[in-house]
């Protein structure tokens, strides 16, 4: 996804997109009469998405040949080392309009990012959870995605600031990766604050490593989001269907399972200790478990929204 290869607050920066929808970044797609990838895949984001009219000029930069199809046909392909190849396109470029219109479509989608931020419901909305969490971490921290609903979010709504911050399995979706993906990012950034997030069900197909991380002597923090189900799955089933089935699951007591592998366990129970809740985590001498239930009506309420999206520019 490339979360961080240009910082959040650039103001010519629009963001990622987490959805396989149109999503406000879209909006810069729609604008746009020539589009450069750079080490693009397409099954992260679909290129019918961006190129529904198949008009858009493609310029293909990535280190394997394009995989061409009836809405991603390049113009130009350019095989070759991405970092290199963009050094000296850099140099060919000479003309720079102002991009006035660009810093204020970056002002809109930053605002519309921004709803719900701080909202104080209980259980959390996604968008507390995450505005807080990038409050407690620096811009060099390291965050890593599990899949399930909250990956969505992340992808949106989560301010990377540096390149390789941000980790999320797209593509695969290897549902389990956060807690042994922390772990090996603690082992080789062990003076940086590391952070796994998860559903709860990502989390229990990998609970185990929690043992790993203990004998190894590794701290860092989990942060589950609990919603008793398979989120990501619920949400295409309400979308698609209306209703959902075989979804729903119960969980364990998330703070004696910590504790029984030798960790630390906490509970938000309320918006307000989310954020002592996670100095507290990042403060400890092993890993934490810190559990928030979350709100995910906010789930359908944005499919809802970018269902009726109409770009400002």
């Amino acid at each position: 996804m490339a979360k961080g290869a240009i910082p959040w607050d650039d103001p010519l920066s629009l963001g990622t997109i987490g959805l396989q929808l149109k999503d406000y970044v879209s909006c810069g797609f729609d604008r746009a009469d020539l589009i450069v990838t750079a080490g693009y895949d397409p099954v992260e984001y679909a290129p019918g998405l961006w190129n529904p009219e198949r008009g858009k000029t493609i310029v293909h930069l990535d280190f394997t040949a394009a995989e061409v199809d009836a809405y991603y046909q390049p113009a130009v392909e350019v095989v070759a080392d991405v970092r290199e190849a963009l050094d000296l396109l850099r140099e060919q470029v000479t003309v720079r309009r102002d991009p006035g219109r660009s810093r204020a479509l970056h002002d809109w989608i930053v605002s519309e990012l921004e709803a719900g931020s701080t909202d104080a419901g209980y259980p959390l909305k996604p968008q507390r959870i995450l505005h807080d969490l990038r409050r407690v971490l620096g811009g060099g921290d390291i965050l890593i995605s599990d899949v399930g609903a909250h990956k969505l979010w992340v992808a949106r709504l989560y301010q990377a600031m540096e390149p390789n911050t941000v980790i999320i399995s797209n593509g695969f979706a290897a549902m389990g990766i956060a807690l042994p993906g922390a772990i090996a990012a603690k082992l080789l950034y062990p003076d940086k604050k590391v952070v796994a997030v998860s559903g709860d069900g990502g989390f229990l197909m990998n609970c185990q490593e929690l043992e790993t991380a203990v004998r190894l002597g590794l701290a860092f923090v989990v942060l589950i989001f609990r919603d008793d189900g398979y989120g990501s799955i619920r949400w295409k089933q309400l979308s698609r269907y209306g209703r959902e089935s075989g979804v729903a699951f119960g969980n364990p007591d998330f703070i004696g399972l910590a504790e029984a592998f030798g960790c630390r366990g906490l509970h938000v129970r309320a918006a307000d200790e989310l954020i002592p809740a996670l100095g507290e985590a990042f403060a400890a001498p092993c890993p934490v478990i810190v559990e928030v239930p979350v709100d995910y009506r906010e789930n359908l309420k944005l499919t809802e929204e970018l269902g009726r999206l109409v770009c400002p520019l």
